[in-house]
């Protein structure tokens, strides 16, 4: 069975894409159709490059290059005559679904967090959902969490005859799979996050977070990783760090090796995530594996794999009662132990994708023989 990604494959969907190519069975052949701006490594399996198309795909809307993407997109399909298109993202879902409508091709669509959730403003909100309530046509959806099947099925009325749900899932953390930091880092206590400083990820509320842990740890650093590619919250966020005189504690790193992210977190005290909403979170995940209790945003995506007092907090959007949470996990060793230890039974239960890809290989199957 071929099957053909189709999406902006950068952060945690390239994540995703990657992994599950890799580790499919040999029922399956894969080919990747990704944005012209999307420099990540080749994709593998079996060790062998997977084919791989570029497209003119490109996060921001234009109407003249996703056109042009949608003819590109159509041309290869008609190429390599897949079984099954598996679109990614919003930009990738539109794309991929009206090309698969097109051709006649079964199509299935991951959002990975739905666009309408990035809106803030009602005008957008309704904008977003009825631009996914079109784009759906004849598509299936395959939810990354519990909470994205949901809003599938509710608010954009899927079928639930064809709606499915995969939970994000990554490999086990190897000691070989991790790029040490350099000793200062080591030698340090830090809260840590990773993700870019934009709206869904609330970075202003890591700095009110932090400023808080900081009067009553001031050796305490922050580091959040990610910074870079897309950080349109950045100056705002640098802005406020300064207000608060944090800029020795607040480490702003730019983009690393997925490697080099897991040294920071083997070495952190816990992990933070203020989302303001998520698909399901392969960073969390990532944290989770290695071990780390997690202080959490009580919102859809973080709250399918955060669990409330057992492997962390989920807490409203509220800095003293996040910032309350870091210090009860920075004094009490017991309870931080317990969490820690909790994370990587999680893990191993519900996202270590060796156990799991078979689902996803079954939702494949179902979907083409519908």
């Amino acid at each position: 069975m071929k099957i053909l990604h189709i999406g902006n494959l950068k952060s945690g969907i390239d994540t995703y894409v990657r992994n599950t190519v890799a580790l499919a069975c040999d029922d399956f052949e894969f080919v990747i159709v990704k944005g012209a701006d999307d420099k990540s490594d080749p994709y593998l399996r079996n060790g062998n490059e997977i084919k791989t198309y570029e497209i003119s795909m490109y996060r921001a809307l234009n109407p003249l290059k996703d056109f042009k993407a949608i003819r590109q997109t159509i041309k290869i399909i008609k190429n390599e005559k897949p079984d099954l298109i598996h679109c990614h993202s919003a930009k990738g879902g539109v794309i991929g679904r009206i090309a698969a409508f097109l051709t006649g091709t079964k199509v299935a669509y991951t959002a990975h967090a739905f666009s309408f959730l990035s809106a803030n403003s009602k005008i957008k909100q309704s904008v977003f959902t009825l631009l996914e309530k079109v784009t759906k046509l004849q598509s299936f959806l395959i939810a990354c969490s519990g909470s994205e099947l949901e809003l599938g099925v509710k608010r954009i009325k899927y079928s639930p005859k064809k709606a499915f749900v995969w939970n994000n899932a990554i490999p086990q953390i190897n000691d070989a799979d991790i790029i040490e930091p350099t000793d200062d880092v080591k030698n340090q206590r830090f809260v840590i996050s990773v993700g870019r400083p934009c709206y869904q990820k609330n970075p202003l509320l890591m700095v009110e977070i932090m400023h808080r842990v900081n009067k009553k740890y001031p050796d305490v650093l922050f580091y959040l990783l990610g910074v870079g590619f897309y950080s349109p919250m950045l100056d705002e966020m640098k802005h406020l760090i300064s207000k608060y005189g944090l800029d020795n504690n607040f480490k702003l790193i730019e983009w690393l090796s997925r490697n080099e992210v897991l040294g920071y977190l083997k070495h952190s005290c816990l992990y933070l995530t203020t989302s303001l909403y998520e698909g399901l979170p392969i960073a969390v995940l990532e944290a989770m594996a290695m071990g780390k209790a997690i202080v959490s945003s009580d919102v859809i995506g973080n709250n399918d794999c955060v669990e409330d007092q057992r492997n962390g907090f989920l807490l409203p959007l509220d800095a003293d009662k996040m910032s309350d949470a870091i210090c009860e996990l920075l004094e009490n060793n017991e309870k931080r132990i317990f969490m820690e230890t909790a994370s990587k039974e999680l893990f191993t239960e519900n996202f270590y994708i060796n156990n799991r890809i078979s689902e996803l290989e079954k939702i494949y199957k179902d979907i083409v023989s519908l």
